[in-house]
């Protein structure tokens, strides 16, 4: 379909987009749509009985987002990273991804400033490289680095997980 033909189409995700922008002119489809994943995680997280990410909570049974206090005051610093070493396993909320910690410092590039952690995933679930405009903090595959703050983080064992676990192969014998 031509970008002549969608734009005279109605109900689109591009028409619903321009009635966004129009009620608020700093409305970003990006924005909206990573604050909609957030939700989602959030949800799950509710809904396994898990901790929620920060700025969410439960009101009346339903996830909400609270106002985010990241934003307020001064950026986190040295002690946001606290027993947070390069090298360690890790597992990042939300979403349990798991990896291993290859940088923890401060991170100009990025807004808001303060403490970061780098990590490399086990699996393709970040959002970088390990590389921020020009500056490499750590190098890995596409996808496979994202750098998180501090209270995100949770250093332990936590092992790559195993497509093929014990917990897998149990379900499927019970269904056989």
């Amino acid at each position: 379909m031509s970008d002549e033909e969608y734009e005279k189409r109605k109900g689109t995700l591009r028409d619903w987009a321009k009635e966004q922008k129009a009620l608020d002119p700093k409305f970003n489809l990006e924005k909206h749509a990573k604050e909609h994943q957030e939700m989602v995680e959030a949800m799950k997280c509710q809904k396994r009985g898990l901790p929620l990410p920060a700025n969410f909570e439960v009101i009346a049974g339903k996830v909400i987002r609270t106002a985010d206090k990241e934003n307020e005051g001064p950026p986190p610093g040295e002690e946001s990273v606290v027993g947070i070493t390069v090298g360690s396993r890790c597992e990042v909320q939300p979403g349990n991804r798991r990896g291993v910690i290859m940088y923890v410092g401060e991170v100009e590039e990025l807004s808001g400033g303060g403490h970061w952690v780098g990590i490399k995933f086990d699996e393709p679930v970040g959002k970088m490289n390990g590389r921020i405009k020009t500056k490499v903090y750590f190098d890995v595959g596409d996808n496979y680095g994202g750098m998180v703050r501090g209270k995100n983080v949770a250093c332990g064992d936590f092992p790559e997980a195993d497509l093929f676990d014990e917990d897998s192969s149990e379900e499927e014998e019970e269904e056989l």
